[in-house]
């Protein structure tokens, strides 16, 4: 009976130690977009990971606009990476058409992994219409309008708070550009709209994307074409500090121009602050600011799209298990603490979300708890195979009646003529 007892403990540890070997084997490479003082803060975190697993992770940064097409590249290539970051906005054709795995079976598999503590919503943003799950949440990203108190101050103008209107923000927009230096143009400026897309302002004003039968666009609707016509004054130069312009007055961009106190209101996700108006050596913001809802329309509610980053198991990889433990692993809450606390990033966990990681006592901004309470108003962009593209042409040619090139209604034929089409292919 001894015997057979210390034969089946060695079998055991000779399996533990197999187990282990291979696992020390294993290697990943995980693409990402943070820059390199961002991505500090998280890799202690992951040489922590791969001593618990023995699973490698090889940490790549590829510029957040390029990784869809670099992953094309490199799939044609076979040197594709096993797991990547993407953005809601610039990855889901990736995902819709087939580039990822589907982490359906590894969720119905998972037993350690707390799902109840995910944020409403939070799953499904990455669900294709058929229900796959193309991707695995990261971080959330729902816009809230910052804006600089002292400049308010120096104005007499009452914060921006819950009951602000588009058509209010639009007239205080106007207040705040002016020309402080007398050299003939504004040198202050109201707003910024580089962080949002016109769906904010569509979905404020009562109007849709799509129509109810998925097959062409809602734009011609009353509701819709006031939001695109606030949009345009949103967009002109008498109110908003254009990206391309921004370095003509001497900033690269226009954040850069709100860390330096020269922009009233900007509408941008949790992640603004540290990203452009924290010092990385000193941790100190450079600003003074604070949050609150993004506006309303005087007739309808707020709408504002809900996008974020994901983590998606490329298909090609041969280590799906090995990039699992790292997607777990990345969307727990010790990562998810310090994404929220170093990064600003909104975390995709509720515990984490209500907690002082993320909402930092004695660190701006103030109204932290209204970037939580705007997920009440998220909403998804249409589920169709076929929306990336349809999205993509809508902006375009709602573009051109921006800069003045087209009107609404030229505009709007346009699109009566080519979305159907995109659509149904």
């Amino acid at each position: 009976m001894r015997r057979k007892l210390l034969t089946a403990l060695l079998v055991a540890v000779a399996w533990c130690v197999g187990f282990a070997v291979v696992a020390a084997e294993t290697t990943i490479v995980f693409w990402h977009w943070n820059r390199e003082d961002r991505q500090a803060k998280l890799e202690p975190l992951i040489r922590r990971f791969e001593e618990e697993t023995g699973i490698r992770v090889e940490t790549q940064m590829v510029p957040w606009e390029e990784l869809p097409q670099k992953l094309v590249v490199s799939l044609a290539g076979g040197v594709a990476p096993d797991v990547t970051a993407i953005s809601s906005d610039r990855g889901m054709a990736l995902l819709l058409q087939g580039f990822y795995e589907d982490l359906g079976p590894f969720i119905a598999q998972e037993t350690d992994y707390d799902f109840d503590d995910l944020l409403p919503n939070a799953l499904e943003m990455w669900q294709s219409d058929d229900g796959r799950q193309l991707a695995f949440p990261f971080d959330l990203d729902v816009l809230s309008l910052f804006y600089n108190p002292t400049l308010f101050d120096a104005a007499g103008i009452p914060y921006p708070d819950a009951d602000l209107t588009w058509e209010e923000t639009y007239d205080l927009a106007k207040r705040f550009t002016s020309d402080t230096d007398g050299d003939d143009r504004p040198d202050q400026f109201g707003f910024i709209n580089g962080f949002m897309v016109w769906d904010t302002l569509v979905w404020s004003f009562g109007g849709e994307l799509l129509d109810p039968t998925g097959t062409t666009h809602a734009l011609g609707t009353t509701e819709a074409r006031a939001g695109l016509e606030m949009w345009r004054n949103l967009s002109q130069d008498d109110v908003n500090l254009d990206w391309g312009m921004a370095p003509t007055y001497g900033y690269p961009t226009p954040t850069d121009a709100f860390g330096a106190g020269r922009v009233a209101m900007v509408p941008i996700g949790a992640w603004g602050p540290s990203a452009f108006w924290q010092d990385p050596a000193t941790g100190e913001f450079i600003v003074d600011f604070d949050v609150t809802y993004v506006p309303r329309s005087e007739q309808h509610e707020r709408g504002i799209p809900l996008a974020g980053q994901g983590l998606g198991m490329v298909a090609a990889s041969e280590k799906k298990d090995a990039v699992w433990e790292f997607i777990k692993f990345m969307a727990s809450a010790d990562v998810q603490e310090v994404s929220a606390r170093d990064l600003g990033q909104f975390p995709v966990l509720r515990s984490v979300a209500v907690s002082d990681a993320f909402m930092v006592p004695g660190q701006p901004p103030a109204n932290m708890h209204t970037v939580i309470e705007s997920t009440l108003y998220a909403r998804f962009h249409p589920k169709h195979r076929n929306w990336p593209d349809a999205w993509s042409r809508m902006r375009t040619e709602v573009s051109r009646f921006v800069v003045g090139s087209a009107s609404l209604s030229q505009v709007l034929q346009t699109l009566d003529d080519v979305i159907p089409a995109l659509l149904s292919r």
